[in-house]
């Protein structure tokens, strides 16, 4: 038996997990936020950073943006069950939102962000389908 192999392996995963945490210690993403304009074009809405939080005065979860210059909401979004998100490439999340009948947009800096944040929104959307399942 070689003792060596599972301690490759036990740093391998330490190391792993060391940067899983860097990437989420900081859970407030940089994000630039996209809207799909009347011509199919995307505007670019802002910088900012995304995170996951209850919305004010609700149990729901959404997405909140704050602008990186003036701290200033530039999107927020509920979450839904629904089949709505897509994950394009490693770094874009979109959706379209149905309250507002508007295609949006996150263009994360990062991969690990984006990941990170999409996990956020697939945990979000399995603990509201089953909640609504009981």
């Amino acid at each position: 038996m070689d003792i060596r192999k599972p301690r490759k392996e036990f740093a391998a995963a330490a190391m792993g997990t060391q940067e899983k945490s860097q990437a989420n210690s900081n859970s407030l993403q940089r994000v630039k936020v996209y809207r799909l304009n009347d011509d199919g074009k995307w505007d670019d809405q802002g910088t900012g950073h995304v995170t996951v939080d209850y919305l004010e005065r609700s149990e729901d979860l959404g997405l909140y943006v704050i602008d990186e210059e003036d701290n200033e909401t530039l999107l927020l979004h509920r979450i839904t069950p629904d089949d709505i998100y897509r994950k394009q490439e490693d770094t874009i999340i979109s959706w379209r939102d149905p309250e507002f009948s508007t295609e949006l947009a996150l263009s994360f800096q990062e991969t690990a962000g984006c990941s990170y944040i999409w996990d956020h929104i697939c945990n979000v959307q399995r603990s509201l389908q089953f909640s609504s399942a009981l």
